[in-house]
């Protein structure tokens, strides 16, 4: 019997540690010069939302591909629309925790998260083989080389995310760490594992209940199984954050500790300058691919009516 999990999208992209998970998504605020001017971050060079949307266009085409051959399933499931598959790569200053007091009030440390389409999970093998043969199908639609461009992008965009945090977290250094720390223990808060801390500064650390968003009925399905079938699971419902309320007493802690330290400004102004040199370090790789998948998001959005 042969099982295959079929996707949402081609690829995913990696996620980078607990403050990472707790970033704002959205294009948020950037770091300002000494006129109070917005600066844009080295990072906007890197084209996430169009290998976003060559992602989308390729899995609508798959699917209904898919959907022609007798198997609608992943075409009724799918998102309604692109998603940039590298969202840590937007940095914004609640990527390291709450940006205000209101928000650290509301929010604590978390964030409302989307709705997640659900799993499509086949037994059948001439599934399988139509599955395969669609995406290849698929990639051809869009252009010759397609599918060579998008992957080798997504390598990019791995090569930029996955030393970035990291990167940060070191360069801050341990100074700057340990005042964070004497801050918090002012205000009553002491790790339970400072040698911890010191690798990733994590409000998990502290010993206080998170809180969390509502129940995942995707997180305990199991397919039956049955050999022949194709089974859908439940989908993930958009989930609000509600932190617990000494999640939200530290937040505030954590808040007026970055500020008053200058930690949060100087943890900003090193996410530009590690960005400059991820961006240096893979110009070439930029300058030749950025062209060429701005090019394939165009032919992309033609393919499937939203140019």
């Amino acid at each position: 019997m042969k099982k295959k999990w079929c996707a949402v999208v081609a690829a995913a992209a990696l996620t980078l540690g607990p403050l990472a998970a707790c970033s704002d998504q959205g294009v948020g605020a950037t770091p300002a010069d000494a006129a109070g001017q917005q600066v844009e971050q080295p990072f906007a060079i890197f084209r996430g939302a169009s290998l976003g949307a060559v992602d989308y266009a390729q899995l609508k085409v798959l699917n209904q591909c898919l959907a022609d051959k007798g198997y609608p399933q992943n075409l009724q499931v799918m998102l309604a629309a692109p998603r940039n598959p590298f969202p840590q790569l937007i940095v914004t200053e609640k990527t390291f925790g709450p940006a205000s007091e209101e928000e650290a009030r509301r929010d604590g440390f978390g964030q409302d998260e989307p709705a997640i389409p659900p799993s499509v999970v086949s037994f059948d093998p001439n599934y399988d083989r139509a599955s395969e043969q669609c995406s290849e199908d698929a990639w051809k639609k869009l252009s010759a080389n397609a599918k060579k461009v998008y992957y080798s992008y997504f390598d990019l965009g791995n090569s930029l995310s996955m030393p970035f945090h990291l990167t940060v977290n070191e360069r801050m250094g341990r100074a700057r760490w340990t005042k964070l720390l004497s801050c918090l223990a002012d205000k009553g808060y002491r790790t339970n594992d400072e040698d911890a801390f010191y690798r990733f500064p994590d409000p998990g650390l502290f010993g206080v209940p998170i809180g969390a968003g509502a129940e995942d009925p995707a997180a305990s399905w199991t397919p039956k199984g049955v050999p022949g079938t194709v089974e859908v699971g439940p989908a993930t419902p958009a989930r609000k954050y509600r932190p617990s309320a000494q999640e939200s007493d530290l937040a505030v802690a954590w808040f007026r500790c970055r500020r008053d330290t200058g930690i949060a400004k100087d943890q900003m102004d090193l996410v530009m300058q590690v960005q400059r040199g991820l961006v240096a370090k893979n110009e070439s790789e930029l300058t030749e691919l950025n062209p060429q998948i701005e090019q394939i998001a165009k032919q992309a959005a033609t393919l499937i009516g939203q140019a």
